[in-house]
């Protein structure tokens, strides 16, 4: 360590490059890591907050919530902890902002309505509650919405915790309100149950409907899983690259530093005591290059406007900072094999 150290002091300029190479990979690499977590977070938000452990829908609806209509009166008796859900998109607007969003028709203390944040619960068919990304848009208590599709006019009373689901803000009213909005609601149809009983009567449930698991109905979202697959890949290989350049460096800084290991090896240092100093190296600039790439990367945080769907979690930051190290001294690796091929009588001359 104290070679590698005190040879990273006297050629500052050339592990200064190494360094800022592993800065700008590290920096990318937790940046697509916010920007994954954010574009889940857009999606799952909501669903995550029902707390929920299946979805009953109708077969015929590809594990698709708004596609899936059938008789609440099919799952009444098999789960002891249910929500019926309507959901429909709308256009909402307060008469200064128009914005998509979903509007959710529920039973009353439905289970599903995040945590109050201002105001107080909807009482009658013509008020509802917000989430908090509605509200940060513009709407706020006592607006009243109109809707593009419907003449139906409604007044904000509560805002709740943020519930994007699927990328969209959510409102949340009672199943007439619904049918209001959207006539094609039959008296007693809903479009899902959603279920917190982990030990429902499944073989009493019609033929005509499937529980479908909460993880894979969030992997069914609509661009869930590709939008995933993509940044993993781009994350991958930045894994992948970053073990290559600082491969290349550090072989080419050994091959420049050839006569060098020869004297060390005709003074008796042995294979292993320089595997070590390449290995301390690699290590120092690693680290030095991560730490700084994720100071940049909170600091680049703070400043990024809320439109920009990133989050950070503090487990998967340190994760990929230590799979970064690691791939960085895995790198390493082709300089201590050359450093066991150097003949200290011919690097010597």
């Amino acid at each position: 360590m104290f070679l590698a150290w005190n040879e990273i002091k006297r050629n500052k300029l050339k592990f200064s490059l190494i360094i800022s190479i592993l800065i700008m990979i590290s920096y990318l690499l937790f940046l697509l890591s916010g920007l994954a977590n954010g574009l889940i977070n857009m999606n799952t938000e909501g669903i995550n907050k029902w707390n929920a452990t299946s979805v009953v829908l109708n077969k015929n609806a590809n594990t698709t919530l708004s596609q899936s209509k059938f008789d609440q009166q099919l799952v009444n008796d098999q789960f002891k902890e249910v929500a019926k859900v309507r959901q429909t998109g709308v256009i909402a607007s307060n008469g200064d902002i128009e914005e998509n969003a979903l509007i959710y028709g529920l039973e009353e203390n439905s289970f599903i309505v995040p945590k109050i944040v201002d105001g107080t619960s909807p009482s009658q068919t013509n008020e509802v509650a917000i989430d908090q990304t509605l509200h940060d848009k513009g709407f706020n208590i006592d607006d009243t919405i109109e809707f593009a599709q419907s003449d139906v006019e409604v007044m904000i009373t509560t805002i709740t915790e943020s519930a994007k689901y699927n990328a969209s803000g959510v409102m949340f009213g009672n199943m007439e309100l619904l049918s209001d909005i959207n006539p094609q609601y039959k008296s007693d149809e809903i479009n899902a149950a959603i279920v917190k009983d982990e030990k429902f009567k499944k073989s009493d449930l019609d033929d005509s409907l499937e529980v479908v698991p909460i993880n894979t109905f969030i992997e069914q979202l609509p661009g869930y899983t590709a939008q995933n697959l993509t940044l993993n890949f781009m994350i991958t290989f930045l894994f992948i690259i970053s073990a290559a350049v600082i491969g290349i460096f550090l072989y080419v800084i050994t091959l420049q530093k050839t006569s060098l290991f020869g004297v060390l090896k005709a003074q008796g240092f042995t294979n292993g005591y320089l595997a070590k100093m390449v290995f301390s190296q690699t290590l120092i600039l690693s680290l030095i290059g991560t730490v700084i790439g994720l100071l940049l990367t909170i600091i680049t945080g703070l400043f990024l406007p809320e439109e920009v769907p990133i989050a950070f979690n503090p487990f998967t930051l340190l994760l990929f900072a230590i799979i970064l190290i690691t791939v960085s001294l895995l790198g390493g690796i082709f300089s201590v094999l050359s450093i066991r091929k150097v003949d200290p009588l011919k690097a010597i001359g």
